[in-house]
């Protein structure tokens, strides 16, 4: 009950006496706290330096390194459609046939390699309206073929 009706009844003198010890008790914690914050930021460097990560597991680092490598050249590769490598091979095999007209070029077969290639040119318009086609019985739209032996109108609307 006596601590009671100190609470409830302080003295001057006790006031004083717990104000001063009160801001003792301030300075200490705050030493205490920047001591610890002080601690905790030494602890962060050292969790963030790769460098001693690296010199206790170099093979780990490698590894991860070797993955991140991976990973970002997948990112920047161009990764060719199927009609592309489609128009690739027919290249690749109109270039091997002409192998031979081209090294006699120079006179009559000037003319055979012309015609050679319109016919070529041909071939392939032909083979990229068979696959717009087959895109369209997939539920793609197919756009309309227009230029040189097209049957769309280009006039049509005017």
């Amino acid at each position: 009950m006596a601590e009671r009706e100190y609470i409830n009844h302080p003295r001057k003198e006790d006031v004083g006496r717990s104000t001063a010890y009160i801001r003792q008790d301030i300075a200490k914690e705050g030493e205490n706290i920047s001591q610890t914050v002080e601690q905790i930021g030494e602890r962060i460097k050292e969790k963030l330096d790769w460098r001693g990560y690296v010199k206790d597991y170099p093979y780990w680092a490698l590894g991860a390194t070797a993955g991140l490598g991976y990973l970002a050249s997948a990112m920047f590769l161009k990764r060719t459609t199927p009609m592309e490598r489609i128009m690739e091979s027919i290249a690749e095999e109109v270039h091997d046939s002409l192998g031979g007209l081209r090294a006699g070029a120079a006179g009559p077969g000037l003319i055979k390699l012309t015609l050679l290639g319109i016919a070529t040119k041909a071939i392939t318009s032909l083979i990229k309206n068979a696959t717009s086609t087959v895109v369209a019985d997939r539920g793609a739209v197919p756009r309309p073929q227009t230029g040189c032996g097209s049957i769309v109108n280009q006039r049509a609307d005017t």
